[in-house]
């Protein structure tokens, strides 16, 4: 009909109007809106057994009426399928959609029903994960990650192609999800924090780098979009586990807060090699899957010189940490917040100097690519920029929050901060 929307126009769309829905009704119904979601809750126990199979019932029918007054109102042609349909293989689908799922019920059960989260803000991580996995894993499924998304179309426009695939895919994978989290939740401390720390990056690694594979696949992520793509899983995974292990997901950052003094020195090792494994074993599931061309390398190489590079990853790594450090870390700031903060910086940071140096900020980022498509080009411009950029962050912010000087008062006084 019109091409005006674009595809990450779309997952926009979809990310906000489950955000939106659950800070409408969260506090009526819970807001499931999905059966894989109704049945993870009820074999985890935390929703009535007898409650279920109506709950399912009436998301079906939702699903249903809404594709079917859709279709009603602007009669699409049978090419203009609005369902979910595989691009490559059924079976690459379905082990996507498990994965997909697996992510948006973790974070379900870390940012939204544990409570010792920052609850409020779990409507926004929900969104995020749905706007972030149709952005990553659109172009090849179709992101569903609910049986009634991919329902409700296809009794509609009767077009029923792998839809066993979008029926058991996000079931598999919300079970996996809700109780991958809940084994973290009741493990004892380290393993819990490393158990964390490596999903976490595991997932920032598949979201962050299945959205470059897509758009060199397929050519319609676009680069805001693979930049929203990395600030926003940022943001929905440090909402997810950051009251559990602190969401560093980067070994600069632990190198960091250890300098700092802020974090013990006897756990940064395992911290850091927990993240290195989730990079690793996130970049890999991500070749096994799509199987990308050397050319599709979705590692950071420079695209001018390699100092160049160098010096950018110490500037835009400095930002992060500084902001880390003031946003989330501070305890005067409005901690609650802080995921937004870095998300957003992350974005920006991808915005800028994703072109010239591929914005990696994380050592954990470019190793884990590196390793799995043998491309070494550089890698130690990404090691030690981004380490000294953070250092250097860090340091920058002890500063200037432990200093005398009298420009504090007065920059305080002039800004919104005078409020708090």
């Amino acid at each position: 009909m019109y091409t005006t929307v674009t595809f990450p126009g779309i997952c926009i769309a979809w990310g906000l109007i489950v955000m939106a829905m659950i800070y409408t009704v969260g506090h009526i119904s819970g807001a499931h809106f999905n059966p894989a979601v109704t049945i993870t809750f009820t074999a985890l126990r935390t929703f009535p057994v007898k409650e279920a199979p109506l709950y399912i019932v009436a998301q079906l029918v939702g699903a249903t009426f809404g594709s079917g007054v859709l279709y009603l109102l602007l009669n699409p042609k049978p090419e203009q399928f609005y369902g979910t349909t595989p691009v490559g293989s059924d079976i690459q689908s379905f082990v996507l959609e498990i994965i997909i799922s697996f992510l948006l019920m973790f974070v379900i059960s870390g940012a939204s029903a544990d409570t010792r989260a920052i609850g409020e803000l779990g409507g926004l991580a929900v969104g995020a994960t749905i706007l972030i996995a149709c952005l990553a894993a659109g172009p090849i499924s179709g992101a569903s990650m609910n049986p009634a998304r991919s329902i409700g179309p296809a009794i509609v426009m009767h077009n029923y192609k792998a839809l066993w695939a979008y029926i058991f895919g996000p079931v598999i994978g919300m079970l996996a999800g809700g109780f991958t989290y809940k084994l973290i939740k009741f493990t004892d401390k380290p393993s819990q924090d490393l158990i964390a720390e490596a999903v976490g990056t595991f997932f920032i690694m598949f979201i962050g780098c299945g959205s470059i594979v897509g758009n060199m696949m397929h050519s319609t992520v676009t680069f805001p979009g693979i930049c929203t793509a990395w600030g926003l899983v940022v943001t929905a995974m440090v909402y997810a586990v950051a009251h559990i292990s602190g969401a560093h997901f980067n070994p600069a950052v632990t190198i960091t807060f250890t300098a700092l003094g802020k974090f013990p020195l006897k756990e940064a090792p395992l911290y850091i090699l927990s993240q290195l494994v989730g990079a690793i074993f996130g970049s890999g599931v991500l070749y096994l899957l799509l199987n990308p061309k050397p050319e599709q390398f979705y590692g950071t190489i420079p695209v001018g010189s390699v100092i160049q590079s160098f010096v950018l990853e110490i500037i835009i790594s400095f930002l992060l940490m500084f902001v880390i450090s003031g946003a989330f870390a501070d305890t005067r700031a409005i901690g609650e917040l802080g995921g937004i903060a870095i998300g957003a910086t992350i974005l920006l940071s991808c915005l800028t100097a994703g072109p010239i140096s591929g914005a990696s900020m994380n050592p954990a980022r470019s190793i884990g690519p590196a390793i799995i498509m043998h491309n070494y080009k550089a890698l130690w411009a990404y090691i030690f920029g981004p380490v000294i950029g953070m250092l250097a962050g860090g340091f920058t912010y002890k500063l200037i929050k432990f200093s005398d000087n009298p420009s504090q008062d007065v920059t305080k006084n002039s800004t919104f901060l005078k409020n708090i």
